[in-house]
């Protein structure tokens, strides 16, 4: 055989076996594709399809108007109960966030205090359950809400809307950011440059968030400042968590953080079905990705005047320092150089 012939064969072979690999990348692309679809579906339909009371904290003003061996006017192991001195108190308790809801009994008469803003889904299940209560015992229920949505967002999904918003713009951005800066990016003075990048992006990401949702939809109105404070820390939070999980695994860093930020974060937010309603994994998820804090953030700007930030802030930040400490931490590692494997001189 000529030295032609071989090199005609080769090529042949070789030929053949580049569509074979294309074919498997394309049936590889598509399969992850469904993989993430299903993934979506499930977490979604696990968290919202049907939601049940499983506990919740409310304030009681008055002694229960119950028959005798039963201890609360609110039957039942969902509900937990933290006794106030007075009604105006137990206004001012479930008015600051502080309480989702407080029941003032007052003889046959009953009175449940909710706050809409804070989840007209949670206040719908208190306020069954109390309904229910004070039938079995032959009472009247009014309920009022101290704590109404505003008319520009009636049923409370700007702000749930806004915080997707700015989660998917945080990783999204720095997706294509480090895309851009390329291998630069890696070492110590591009983790510093993609950092300081990263943080006016934020900024940038959380103006123009509260521009759309204030001035031009009119939807959540007020607080503009400190609403950009927050949209700052949510964006660089998911940013950076992304830029760490990133620097740890690579491109696949960006299939985590969808798992994490959208699969499994979105759902257990708490902007659609509260965290008192969500099963035992998915309560767990709430209180440890960032979503949840961010939507409470949000919340208690936007609706509560402010009050009681101190746990979703701790959150956020925890994500956006950590995270920042591992790039670097990562960055620092590749910088050093590389061991001598050269034996010694004997």
């Amino acid at each position: 055989m000529t030295d032609r012939q071989v090199t005609t064969t080769t090529g042949q072979a070789s030929g053949t076996g580049r569509p074979v690999k294309r074919h498997l990348m394309v049936i590889t692309t598509l399969a992850v594709a469904v993989l993430f679809q299903l993934a979506l579906m499930a977490s979604y339909t696990g968290a919202y399809a049907r939601p049940v009371l499983h506990h919740v904290t409310i304030g009681l003003v008055g002694s229960s108007p119950t028959p005798a061996g039963d201890v609360s006017p609110l039957s039942g192991n969902a509900v937990s109960y933290q006794t106030l001195p007075d009604a105006a108190t137990a206004r001012q308790e479930v008015s600051d966030g502080r309480l989702p809801a407080a029941l003032i009994v007052a003889g046959s008469h009953q009175t449940l205090m909710v706050a809409g803003s804070g989840g007209l889904t949670l206040a719908a299940a208190v306020e069954q359950v109390a309904t229910a209560q004070a039938a079995a015992a032959h009472a009247t229920l009014s309920v009022q809400d101290v704590r109404p949505l505003p008319s520009g967002d009636p049923k409370g999904f700007a702000s749930y809307l806004l915080v997707i918003g700015w989660i998917i713009g945080g990783y999204l951005g720095l997706t294509l950011l480090t895309r851009v800066l390329g291998p630069r990016a890696r070492g110590r003075r591009g983790t510093a440059t993609l950092t300081a990048w990263t943080a006016v992006y934020a900024v940038a990401s959380a103006g123009l968030g509260v521009v759309l949702m204030d001035p031009l939809m009119g939807t959540l109105t007020g607080h503009p400042w400190a609403l950009l404070g927050a949209g700052t820390l949510i964006v660089f939070a998911a940013a950076m968590s992304t830029a760490a999980l990133m620097s740890l695994f690579g491109i696949a860093g960006v299939v985590v953080a969808i798992v994490a930020l959208v699969v499994l974060g979105n759902p257990t937010s708490g902007g659609s079905v509260p965290e008192q309603m969500l099963s035992g994994g998915y309560q767990f998820l709430a209180r440890i990705l960032p979503n949840n804090a961010a939507v409470a953030l949000v919340h208690r700007i936007a609706y509560f005047g402010g009050g009681q930030l101190g746990h979703p802030l701790v959150v956020l930040a925890l994500y956006a320092v950590i995270a920042t400490a591992v790039c670097f931490a990562q960055a620092l590692r590749r910088s050093r150089p590389a061991p001598d494997l050269q034996p010694a001189a004997s």
